[in-house]
């Protein structure tokens, strides 16, 4: 990371960053063509390190890609906020941003389906919800194994 000045490493602060966040932009590569879709998500840190959840329709670009390339970019941002200054070139953004290489897998278990889609409506809600066997006939998640994060922030309003 160039600016090490606004690296974040510690893993609480980037659980919070992603606390805030509602929005991931997945990047994904075929044919040395690349795709970024917004898509919202669920997360959680576990013993082999962060995992991304998301669900979409059980066909459509999004799984041709992930089928043929699995090597997946996660960017996740809180929207930043103009910096006013008096010249142009004083002009900045606070922001806070994620991002992470992972491969993205299309999980087939029932029971960790429940699972990712309780966190991603846990995430977007602040709520707790379950699942039945029928709910899942409809929708496909995937989940996104992070083998390297970062984060960065830069904030001058307090």
């Amino acid at each position: 990371m160039r600016r090490k000045d606004r690296e974040i490493t510690d893993v609480n602060s980037i659980m919070e960053i992603l606390g805030e966040c509602k929005v991931m932009r997945l990047g994904m590569c075929l044919d040395n063509i690349p795709y970024v879709t917004p898509l919202n998500f669920g997360y959680e840190l576990t013993e082999n390190g962060f995992i991304f959840y998301f669900h979409c329709a059980k066909e459509g670009k999004r799984l041709e890609i992930i089928g043929q390339n699995p090597n997946v970019f996660v960017e996740i941002d809180n929207g930043g906020e103009l910096t006013a200054a008096e010249k142009a070139c004083g002009w900045s953004c606070d922001y806070k941003s994620v991002m992470a290489v992972g491969t993205a897998r299309i999980i087939t278990d029932n029971v960790e389906k429940k699972h990712a889609l309780s966190l991603l409506m846990k995430h977007l809600t602040g709520k707790d919800f379950s699942f039945e066997d029928n709910d899942l006939e409809g929708v496909c998640v995937c989940a996104i194994d992070v083998s390297e994060i970062s984060a960065k922030a830069k904030i001058t309003k307090k």
